[in-house]
C-alpha cells in the first residue's frame, strides 16, 4: 500500500540521487587563488591563520610565500589571479603601464597597488619584478 510517508521518502531519496549526480558533474570546490574548479586534485595550503584549497596548477606555479601573499592581497582588496585578463597583449601593455607608474612614485602604497593589479592581470611576482627591472632601466 502506498502511504504519504512512503511517497515523501521516495522523493527525498530521488533528490539525494540527483544531488549526487550533480556533484559528480560539477565542482563545488574553487581554488582560493585563481577561482577555477579545483577538483579532482587539490592541495590544502596554510594561508595566514587559516587554510585554503589550491588547485594543482597554482600549487605548481607559485611558492608557498607567493600563495600566502596573493591570498592576503585578495582578502584585503578583492579579486583573484587573472580575473581581469590573462592574454599576452594585455599583460605586456599592463607591465609597461606599471613600470611608468612605478617610475613616477616609489611609495609603499604604490608598490602594493602595483602588485595587486599585477595579480589581477595574471602576472606572477617574479615576472613583475623582472619586467620592472628591464623596463625601468
Amino acid at each position: 500500500m502506498i502511504t504519504p510517508e512512503l511517497i515523501e521518502e521516495e522523493k527525498s531519496l530521488s533528490f539525494a540521487l540527483e544531488l549526487i549526480e550533480e556533484k559528480k558533474s560539477l565542482s563545488f570546490v574553487k581554488c582560493r587563488i585563481c577561482h577555477k574548479n579545483a577538483n579532482p586534485e587539490i592541495t590544502i595550503k596554510k594561508m595566514g591563520s587559516s587554510f585554503g584549497v589550491i588547485c594543482k596548477k597554482c600549487s605548481k606555479s607559485f611558492t608557498d610565500r607567493d600563495i600566502e601573499l596573493m591570498h592576503n592581497m585578495f582578502c584585503a582588496f578583492g579579486g583573484y589571479f587573472a580575473k581581469m585578463s590573462n592574454s599576452k597583449e594585455v599583460t605586456n601593455s599592463k607591465l609597461r603601464e606599471f613600470s611608468s607608474d612605478y617610475k613616477k612614485c616609489k611609495t609603499i602604497e604604490n608598490e602594493i597597488k602595483t602588485l595587486h593589479s599585477a595579480f589581477l592581470y595574471g602576472i606572477r611576482p617574479q615576472q613583475l619584478v623582472k619586467s620592472l627591472k628591464l623596463l625601468i632601466n
